[in-house]
């Protein structure tokens, strides 16, 4: 039941990822992003890490360029959960997972991770 999924999850060695935070399945091809304004701490899961979670810092805002399927470009600005979800994203086209960015322990969820 993930909310994001990038290509090489999936096999796929390409730039391309897809996220749905409720509002329909929106596709990123080559998606950078070009600013980060604001944090948060998000407790993360992730489907290619079953059973594990932790705290990550996550920027609160983002500035993403990306290109759809048909080719053309866009410019978006984001904010909390899609900005979440998206930076989870690029992260695994840039080979980290959210274990790398684990900041703090959360005691009340089973199988979680902590940063040594």
């Amino acid at each position: 039941d993930g909310i994001g999924l990038a290509a090489p999850q999936v096999g796929i060695l390409k730039r391309i990822i897809v996220v749905d935070i409720g509002q329909g399945p929106l596709v990123m091809v080559n998606p950078d992003i070009l600013e980060k304004d604001g944090e948060q701490i998000i407790n993360e899961g992730c489907l290619s890490v079953p059973n594990k979670n932790g705290n990550v810092k996550r920027p609160e805002k983002l500035k993403v360029t990306y290109t759809d399927l048909e080719g053309d470009k866009h410019t978006i600005k984001t904010e909390g959960l899609l900005s979440v979800v998206i930076s989870h994203e690029v992260d695994h086209l840039n080979g980290v997972l959210f274990i790398d960015k684990v900041i703090e322990e959360d005691e009340t969820t089973e199988g979680v991770v902590t940063k040594e």
